[in-house]
Formats: structure tokens, sequence, C-alpha cells
């Protein structure tokens, strides 16, 4: 068996854990593929060490946090929780430690942003040693869709604490004084637990007090709220997420120590997302630089909902599992939804031999011809015809007329 030394090796380093000799032999086997003319088997490597690095970047061993820093008791399954006295509705879900929590795929900013709160929970008594406490409070802001609430549960995750979750809207009462009731309760509850606390859709509360069509019943409401944000950073870490980040009071904004916004994911990021969503179909890498560039302006929940689409056609249609594939079934699936996010993605659903001149002409993207032609399956030389006909102009044009 060819490579096989090389592949001996790094059984050995992955046996006896030692990470610096397992990627050592790795690399020595991408280096082989590569000079044998296996690029892609040497491909597939090198995204698997981009991966596993980006990975390890980001996800830190499980945080331990001193108990001045989250006290209370355990939570465990069969442990109540409150619930809404006039109806009888639960107040929050509890969600456990799983130990499947996929790592997000952030933009660069976000990803600084959050392994530095990570860091900092990990490092509680070095930052108290010089005056300082660990962040307490985040508020994550950004359209539908983007993974506040996912990010949220990845904390939880990494912070080693079940996840307390409660609906705002779902604590709003049409009893008189039963809304500021269920507040005190929900605040009670996870102050009595080691836990970490989200607010979901924070917004529809926390609105600006000082709206003449708010009724003081809400604002006395909101007033209580405060109150019970700030006493929740004697026991715990607090998350609020919310879709409207503009109809919030500034004093809520003051509530939370760091404000994370969550936008829509730019091209690497979409590349990854892709990726991920798309497993475990393995198909040539360029073509998912192709469906990024196709699905600029759409959020993760979105990129997640159209590869799902993806499978399925790929599935019922008996379309080939590659790259060819993929793109005939992205033509498919981009028609049969009512809009497009873009002109390429407009393109691409009624005439693909016209987005195909549009990437090829494009400057800025990564792919070269014969890369093109390898993941639609066009081929280099028809990739070179088309792309000096220019069949994207007369699209482009009528999009902006």
């Amino acid at each position: 068996m060819e490579h096989f030394a090389v592949i001996q090796s790094i059984i050995r380093a992955g046996l006896s854990g030692d990470t610096a000799a397992f990627k050592k032999q790795v690399l020595r086997l991408f280096r082989r593929l590569e000079k044998a003319g296996a690029t892609k088997e040497a491909a597939t490597i090198q995204r698997l060490l981009k991966s596993a690095g980006e990975a390890k970047e980001i996800l830190p061993s499980r945080v331990e946090l001193s108990r001045s820093h989250v006290s209370g008791e355990t939570l465990t399954p069969e442990t109540h929780v409150p619930i809404d006295r006039e109806t009888g509705a639960v107040l929050c879900e509890v969600y456990f430690l799983s130990d499947q929590q996929a790592v997000p795929v952030y933009e660069e900013h976000v990803r600084a942003a959050i392994a530095g709160l990570l860091e900092e929970w990990s490092c509680s008594d070095e930052l108290r040693n010089v005056g300082v406490e660990p962040t307490r409070s985040l508020l994550i802001f950004g359209p539908p869709g983007s993974g506040k609430t996912l990010t949220a549960h990845y904390i939880a995750e990494s912070l080693g604490l079940p996840l307390v979750t409660a609906k705002i809207d779902g604590l709003i009462s049409s009893f008189l004084g039963t809304t500021a009731r269920n507040i005190s309760n929900l605040f009670e509850f996870a102050n009595r637990y080691s836990c970490l606390l989200l607010l979901d859709e924070f917004d529809a509360l926390a609105k600006i007090r000082d709206d003449p069509q708010e009724v003081g019943e809400i604002k006395r409401v909101v007033n209580s709220l405060l109150q019970n944000l700030d006493q929740r950073r004697a026991f715990g870490v607090t998350i609020a997420v919310t879709n409207h980040d503009r109809l919030l009071d500034p004093a809520v904004w003051r509530r939370f120590e760091t404000h994370v916004h969550i936008g829509e994911p730019g091209s690497h990021a979409r590349t990854m997302m892709i990726e991920r969503f798309l497993a475990p179909l393995k198909p040539e890498p360029p073509i998912f630089s192709i469906i990024a560039y196709c699905l600029e302006g759409l959020s993760g929940a979105d990129l997640e909902r159209i590869c799902l689409s993806l499978k399925r056609t790929l599935v019922l249609s008996g379309t080939s599992h590659d790259g060819p594939g993929l793109f005939r079934a992205l033509s498919g699936v981009l028609a049969r939804l009512p809009s497009q996010s873009n002109d390429a993605a407009r393109i691409l659903a009624t005439d693909p031999d016209a987005f195909i001149s549009l990437i090829a002409n494009d400057s800025e993207f990564p792919l070269q011809q014969a890369k093109i032609g390898q993941a639609t399956g066009y081929g280099q030389s028809r990739v070179s015809a088309i792309k000096k006909a220019k069949l994207h102009s007369p699209l482009m044009e009528a999009s902006r007329a």
C-alpha cells in the first residue's frame, strides 16, 4: 500500500497523544500526495487541517468557572421550572450539556469577541487580582438567522453550564401585575441555580420607555426588568439577544457590559458554512466558492435551508453528488425561490451559461477558468468561450434598467 509508512506514523502519533508529531506526519502525507499528483486527496487533507486549526482557535477546553462567579444549586432534568400562574405556561426551558455543540462559523471580529469572553471567564481569578471582574452580561444583536441563539448555546457549552432560555414575549400577560411577577419568578429561578440565563426576543419588552404609546404598566415592568438584570450580576452570567436593537432603551444597553453584532456572513464564512451544511457530501472544494458567490447577502439560516434543498434535489433527481451535480441542482433550487438575494443568484436561476460568464469575468472571483470548469462540469475550453462572449452583460443591464 502506497504511503503506508506515513499512515503508520500518523496512527502511532495519534495513539500516543503527541499532537505536534501527529500534525507533522499529516503534513508529510499531504506533501507526498501533492507530489504524486493526487490533488483531490491533498486538497481534502489541506481543508481538514485548516478546519481543525480554526476550530481549535475558538474552542478552548471547557472553562472552569469559580464558585464566586456562578453560584447556585445544580440544575437537573427533574427540576421544576417556573410557570405563569394564570395560564400554567412554563416561563423558560432548560438545555443541558450535550458535548455535541458545533463550533459556530463567525466573521473575524465576532470570533475574536466570543473568544475574548471565554478567555475572561477562564481567567476570572487573574482579573480579580487587578481589580477587574469578568464580563457577566452580553447583548447579542443582528438580523434573524444570523446565529445569535446558536452563539448563546455555544457559550453555555463552553462554560459547562445548563442554559435557561426565556422568550420575553412569553412572560408578558394580559393580567395586571402578572408580567412583573413572571419576570421576578424567572430571575429568582435563574439566580437559585448555577446556569447561564438567555433572554430571547429581548426587544419584546425592553422598548424605548419614553414612547408616548406605552402605558404606565409596561414602563413599570421595564423598570422591574432592569432592576433584576442589575441584581443578576451577583449570581451568574446573562445573555440577551434581539433582532431589533434600535427598539432598545438606552438604559437597557447600559445593563450589558459587552455588545456583539452578528451580521450576514462574508465570503469566507459563507464558504465554510456551505461546506458544513452540505456534509456528508464531499464534492470538489471549488464548488463551495461558487455556491457562496451565488448566495451573498443571505443569513446562516438561509444558507442551511438552501443546502438542505440541494441535498434533497440531488437524491430525488438521481444527480451525481459532485460539483457539476450541485451546480445543476443549485440552478434548479434558485429557480423555485420566489426571489433571489442578488444578481448572481437571479442569473444562475435563469441562465447557467450567463452565470459562468459572470464569474469568469469577475476579477475578484477567486477561481481560475480551469477550476470553474472542473467544479461545474463545463470544462476549461467552454468556460473560456463563454467568458469571451460575455453572456451575462445583457442580463446585468436589464436588472439595472
